[in-house]
Order: C-alpha cells, then structure tokens, then sequence
C-alpha cells in the first residue's frame, strides 16, 4: 500500500505538465500512468498475498511509471486519511485530482500554448475503429497535428509510426494509448513491453484508459455541476449503468479499505 501511495503525484495540474515536459525534454520519453480507486480494488493493488501473475506485473508496472497521478474523490479521500493517520509520510495531505479526461486536455493545450502547434505530433492507440477516427477529426479541428491512428483491436505498426514520426524534427510526439477492460489494463502491459521502442522512438506516453472515447463524444462527461461536486462518476452510473456499476462498487469499497489498511492494519 505504502510504495503505491507514496508513488502518486502530490502536486498541482500546472506542476505535472512543467515536470513531465522537463523529464522528456531531458530524456526524450517518458510513461505517465493514471490510477483510481476502483482500479486499486479491481486489481487488488493493495494486497500483498495470492496474487495473480498479472496483478503482480501490472502493480511492477506502476511502481515503475516516470509519474502516477491520483483520479478521482475516493483516492484523494484515502490518501488523505492515509497521511492523516501516518500511514505514509507526504508533504501534502490533499491530492490533486489528476484525472486523464480533463488533465491530458489540459497538458496538451498547456504544451501548444508554449511550443505551438507544428512542435506537437500525436499518435493515437485504442479505441473502435469508428470511434476513433472522429477523435481524431476532433483532435484535428483543435488544431493538433495527429501524424498516427491504430485502433485497439489491431497490433501497433512500430514502421508506420517510424516513417511517420521521421518527418518531423525536434517535436513533442506525444502516445494517447487507450485500450483497457473491466479485469485487465491493456494499456499499462502494452506499454511496458513495448518499452525499449518507446525509448527508440522518442515518445512521451499518456495511458489514458477511456480518453478517445470522451474526445470522440462517444462517452459524453458529466454536466459541469456534477463534477464540481465531485459525483461525476455517480452521474455515469445513473446515465450508463451497464458500464458504470462495477467501477462505482469498487469506489464504495473504500469504506472497508479504511478499516482494514488505516485503521486496522498493525505495521
């Protein structure tokens, strides 16, 4: 529990996208992951025994991540907690809420305002085919410069990419990966074994679970009111149960996880 929590990003949306762009303009790539409370208990990050081999990779993988930022009110809540009963030591008791819906928006608008836009190539992965194409008409219409698409039912084709990418030079290029299931993080496993061609070709990754499909307005976001009082997700169950009432039971999950690993839990 302790490697996790102590691993998210503590500091503003402004702070990550001056450190994320500092880290690759030093090392020219780098791997941002997001994580949610739903995801800690789908996964079962916080247990230490009868793990699956893939639950054990995917907790390595985020340990491993360049930054880790914090999604939603349930996590910033138990990491609140958390620093409040010193089960972690952290320099801030509140976390930012770093969400990938509003936060990879907000870097790349930060990212055109200060490089413009011929200085940012976008590479887009995962999602349907259809879907897809019209976030990247959107992407498109805002002025990016999208230089790759794959959807997520097909293999990443590292020699298009390539040639692509070998037009431009001394750009941002920038990897939206988006392909994630209820029970396993496709994203995250595809990243980290694809990780010396990331490396070789010079890309900043966002794993960005449902991303595309927000900007494609297939998943619409919650009217603005729901999200300032921080029930967005309550606002998806009720809009899109089908898909919603499994993420929203873990969230609940996080009454007994107070018990068991702040309260109870003797270290």
């Amino acid at each position: 529990m302790k490697s996790l929590l102590t691993k998210l990003f503590d500091k503003s949306a402004l702070e990550a996208v001056d450190e994320i762009l500092s880290k690759y303009h030093q090392e020219s790539f780098a791997v941002v992951n997001f994580i949610y409370f739903s995801n800690i208990v789908a996964q079962r990050l916080f247990e230490d025994k009868d793990k699956t081999e893939k639950e054990k990779e995917y907790k390595k993988i985020l340990l491993k991540s360049d930054f880790l930022l914090p999604d939603g009110i349930a996590l910033q809540l138990f990491y609140f907690l958390a620093k409040i009963l010193r089960r972690i030591e952290a320099s801030h008791a509140w976390l930012a809420n770093l969400n990938g819906t509003d936060f990879v928006p907000y870097f790349l608008s930060e990212s055109k305002k200060r490089y413009g836009n011929q200085k940012l190539c976008l590479l887009l992965y995962g999602t349907k085919p259809e879907f897809l194409s019209k976030a990247e008409e959107k992407l498109k219409f805002q002025g990016y410069n999208v230089i790759y698409t794959q959807d997520g039912y097909s293999e990443f084709d590292w020699e298009t990419a390539s040639q692509a990418l070998s037009e431009y030079q001394d750009t941002i290029n920038i990897l939206l990966v988006a392909r994630s299931t209820p029970k396993i993080p496709l994203q995250e496993l595809w990243t980290s074994r694809n990780y010396q061609k990331i490396q070789q070709h010079q890309l900043l990754v966002f794993n960005t679970w449902g991303l595309l499909d927000f900007i494609a307005w297939v998943q619409k976001r919650a009217p603005k009111f729901w999200r300032m009082i921080k029930m967005e997700r309550f606002h998806r169950l009720c809009t899109d149960p089908k898909r919603n009432f499994k993420k929203v039971m873990n969230s609940l999950q996080i009454i007994p996880y107070i018990f068991k690993y702040l309260i109870l839990r003797k270290e």
